[in-house]
């Protein structure tokens, strides 16, 4: 399929007003990503009819499941023209899904400006002050137990205005307001700040090594880790050689817009690694700090992209095995089994591309986790060359 081709389907894709509807709720989801169930959970939330939608004659246990299976419809056409991507292992049982980097630049203005239930009026996409008003009500709603409407509606005008000096193109200004909001709102909602479980990712322009492991991360771990990239000095879009070598790796969908790193963020993070950035990162008490000794890919080959992503993911790999093994020590090896057995029948992460048929080849059907990751950590960081683990001060 060419670009043009691909917009063409894309628009023809968003046609229904439900997808607009779908892409909002996803980008305001505290979490980053959600099941079809959570999404289908929180319409009915935001819907102020009495008894929210209308289930008709059906029993309420059949209208769910029908709602389920029409919201999971709608994401895998999402899915099929790259504006929605899937986090974790493929295929998984409950699928999670999250609004990509190309969803939210191309239609994710649109989702907000769409009503949000049946009867609320559409909003002029040009209109940002109405915009951002409908932004702040809906955080606020989904914040209420942490933050209050003023507070909410500070912070979505702080991040606006920050993002309106960052991007060039005024339209998608909205859209990345309410991502970066919802996920600062997020981090500060977090009731375990340095959690393990939370891990950042910075490198100083926040469009290539940074994106990479998160990219690797979200497919690797699903939810089982959140995931925040952020740099020193980030720059308008992502590097456009990174995007493609993940592309070919089926990864490009998990990338995000590149932010600036702030307190927030790292403080809600229990692992922060850097890439590059020196110690420009805030150092708080309590947290790991790694440094991956990294080339940056931007203005290289694609043949020494390929080996920064295949280097990264090495490292990605060996880190999630050691916060998985951590939790559970007693069934470290056998996450590592099911993880690697998903893997090979799945093919992710490898650079071949899919066959049209949807089938992988013979050389994608690598294993998820290399016997280096099973090792212990001072193993593995040797191994890997990674230089030394900064101690909070």
């Amino acid at each position: 399929m060419t670009p043009d081709e691909l917009r063409s389907a894309q628009k023809l894709t968003m046609a229904n007003p439900e997808r607009l509807r779908l892409l909002a709720r996803l980008l305001t989801h505290p979490a980053g990503r959600c099941t079809a169930e959570d999404l289908v959970l929180r319409a009915a939330a935001e819907d102020p009819r009495p008894g929210g939608p209308e289930a008709g004659d059906l029993p309420r246990a059949v209208a769910a499941a029908r709602a389920v299976a029409e919201v999971e419809e709608h994401l895998e056409a999402l899915v099929a023209v790259g504006l929605v991507a899937v986090v974790g292992p493929v295929p998984s049982a409950a699928a999670l899904y999250r609004v990509s980097s190309r969803g939210i630049a191309r239609f994710g203005s649109a989702a907000l400006a769409a009503p949000r239930y049946p009867g609320e009026p559409a909003l002029d996409v040009r209109d940002h002050d109405a915009l951002l008003d409908r932004l702040a009500d809906t955080l606020a709603t989904t914040f209420a137990a942490n933050a209050g409407a003023g507070t909410v509606d500070r912070l979505v005008r702080e991040c606006y205005a920050a993002l309106h000096r960052q991007v060039r193109s005024a339209g998608q200004v909205p859209a990345l307001t309410a991502w970066l909001a919802t996920d600062r709102l997020a981090a500060m909602a977090e009731v375990t700040h340095g959690s393990p479980r939370d891990v950042l990712f910075v490198c100083v322009h926040n469009t290539g090594r940074s994106q990479i492991a998160a990219a690797v991360t979200r497919r690797l771990a699903g939810d089982r880790i959140r995931v925040r990239t952020a740099g020193t000095r980030p720059v308008a879009e992502p590097d456009t050689m990174t995007e493609t070598v993940l592309a070919r790796r089926g990864l490009d969908g998990l990338i995000e817009f590149p932010r600036e790193l702030t307190d927030d963020i790292v403080r809600t993070s229990g692992v922060i690694v850097t890439m590059g950035c020196g110690d420009a990162c805030p150092v708080f008490p309590g947290r790991r700090y790694l440094d991956w000794p990294l080339d940056d890919p931007a203005g290289r080959p694609i043949e020494e992209v390929e080996r920064i992503v295949d280097d990264i993911t090495a490292r990605v790999r060996a880190l999630v095995a050691e916060i998985d093994a951590a939790d559970e020590p007693g069934t470290a090896t056998e996450v590592a089994a099911e993880a690697e057995a998903a893997f090979a029948t799945s093919g992710a992460l490898t650079a071949e591309p899919v066959a049209a048929d949807g089938t992988f080849g013979a050389g994608q059907q690598r294993g998820w986790l290399p016997r280096l990751a099973r090792r212990p950590w001072t193993v593995v960081t040797t191994a890997l060359g990674a230089r030394g683990q900064r101690k909070a001060r």
